[in-house]
């Protein structure tokens, strides 16, 4: 007997060392924040590196994950921030809000895009979201425990009076879907930062112009304007101050044109319109290249049902399409199904190569929204 466990605790120390020689984490592309097995609620700084040297972009996505904490490989990626070119070296990467998503476990992958090559991927998992503590899991506050006073005279006590709950009537603003908060009030300004689905902001003002845009104040205090179809406002907005924005950009340059692509979705079909609760049905994406010349790769559809209520995900699937020359389309056809919220509004929002892996002359109108509502079906 101690012959055989004494041949187990050598194989043991032969074996440790040599898986630990085979993990190796890129020092220029990694997550360090949160580790596997970690507990995440709230807003959520996911921390790490993006810093490889013919990077183009990255972002952040997740899925969940089986029972038995495998990856479901069935599961489709859904994104968690806006694809980003700057680089990142041991800092924040991107911000997630498991708000907007159920309670669970998980695996949060970043997908680095890089100039003539495949994207590069790093994963972690498992993570477990958890904004819900069940009942159990809360402590609850110990009672305070009577103590013996001296006896004193009586004392009167005065009438209390009510003080009346104050409503927040402040104009907010609620993103609907991935938007960009520029510098002033249309698409010519440029982009100052980015915003996520779920994501809530001030409205300090209204453009003057008439443009219907928004100025915004983010949650550290810059400022900047959305568009009004990004967003779902609250409060009173009948007292915004009429904003005058900053002058229009001055007029580049007319460049030596170059052939270039450009991606964009000019159709969405259902086989089912409007589709109903808990049945299948198709999604088909028209996706065309209105560009000078042949894309730079194949790309990617993602598409997503969000709950018009709460702004919750409902649903996600993806489809692809391979690299399309000028005036080329394809047609990408995916399958969906909506279980929850029948005879309520839903919208469906699909993006073209999300991931920003194709070289394009723009990148802002790969995005097409589709309303509808949502029939009882077999729910």
């Amino acid at each position: 007997m101690r012959r055989i466990l004494l041949c187990i605790m050598v194989l043991m120390l032969v074996w440790v060392p040599a898986a630990a020689q085979d993990f190796e984490v890129d020092p220029n592309a990694n997550i360090t924040w949160p580790p596997p097995i970690y507990l995440l609620s709230g807003q959520f700084d996911i921390r790490g590196s993006a810093n490889l040297s013919n990077m183009t972009s990255y972002f952040i996505e997740f899925r969940p994950m089986n029972a038995d904490f495998t990856p479901n490989e069935t599961a489709s990626w859904v994104p968690a921030t806006l694809p980003r070119t700057v680089r990142v070296e041991d800092d924040v990467l991107g911000t997630w809000n498991t708000t907007v998503v159920p309670d669970g476990v998980y695996e949060v992958r970043m997908t680095i895009g890089v100039s003539n090559g495949s994207p590069v991927y790093v994963v972690v998992g498992p993570v477990r979201v958890e904004n819900n503590p069940p009942p159990f899991a809360i402590t609850p506050t110990p009672a305070s425990l009577p103590t013996s006073a001296p006896t004193s005279p009586p004392v009167s006590i005065p009438t209390l009076v009510p003080t009346p709950t104050q409503v927040d009537l402040s104009p907010r603003a609620e993103i609907v879907v991935g938007a960009n908060v520029r510098q002033g009030d249309s698409t010519f300004y440029p982009v100052v930062a980015g915003l996520v689905a779920g994501e809530e902001v001030a409205i300090v003002g209204i453009s003057n112009t008439g443009s219907g845009w928004y100025q915004i104040e983010m949650a550290n205090g810059r400022r900047g304007w959305i568009a009004p179809s990004v967003a779902r406002t609250s409060g009173n907005l009948s007292n915004l101050p009429r904003v005058s924005p900053p002058p229009p950009p001055p007029p580049t340059a007319t460049p030596t044109p170059v052939t270039q692509a450009n991606i964009v979705i000019t159709s969405v079909s259902l086989s089912v319109d409007p589709p109903r609760c808990d049945e299948t049905f198709t999604v088909t994406a028209r996706v065309q290249n209105t560009g000078t010349g042949p894309a730079s790769s194949s790309g990617s559809v993602q598409v997503q049902d969000v709950y018009s209520g709460n702004g919750s995900v409902t649903a996600t699937t993806q489809g692809s399409f391979p690299a399309l020359n000028a005036g080329q389309f394809f047609d990408v056809v995916m399958r969906l199904t909506v279980d929850v919220y029948y005879q309520e509004a839903h919208r469906l929002t699909v993006v073209a190569d999300s991931g920003a892996q194709i070289l394009e002359t723009n990148e802002g109108d790969n995005t097409f929204v589709r309303d509808y509502t949502l029939r009882r079906g077999n729910c």
